[in-house]
């Protein structure tokens, strides 16, 4: 019990690295770039699902004793419909709620946390499960 929640707040401090990552990148995309917050979605998304994975992988999961190459190919799986998920979702929300488009950030954490909870830690349990050998003596 006590393992997984110790499990659950390093994934949450690699979602902290991960989201931070995506605002950063998304801010500079819309504020520097001068991009439309809609087209800076998707690529803040990937910076922080480039973060996430390694994150998640190495910190939260501690399963570097894991095929990297099925690893990434889970959590890109899993990624891809929270991708979809997330990007909806903040198109929704910034589409019915007109006075959130200038909250963009703030859109962006509630929603992602949304996804993060309902959709993505729980798969990710899956994804980086390490098998461990046990001696049997």
């Amino acid at each position: 019990m006590l393992a997984k929640a110790l499990q659950l707040l390093r994934a949450g401090i690699a979602g902290i690295a991960a989201t931070a990552s995506d605002v950063v990148t998304l801010a500079l995309l819309v504020s520097v770039l001068h991009l439309d917050p809609r087209v800076a979605n998707v690529p803040a998304l990937v910076v922080g699902g480039v973060v996430n994975f390694l994150g998640n992988r190495h910190f939260a999961f501690r399963a570097q004793a894991g095929h990297v190459g099925k690893q990434a190919a889970g959590y890109t799986a899993v990624e891809l419909v929270a991708l979809a998920l997330n990007g909806l979702l903040y198109d929704i929300v910034l589409r019915l709620v007109p006075g959130a488009r200038p909250l963009y950030w703030l859109v962006r954490l509630a929603t992602s946390h949304a996804v993060f909870l309902g959709w993505s830690y729980p798969l990710w349990g899956r994804v980086f499960r390490v098998h461990q050998l046990t001696d049997a003596r």
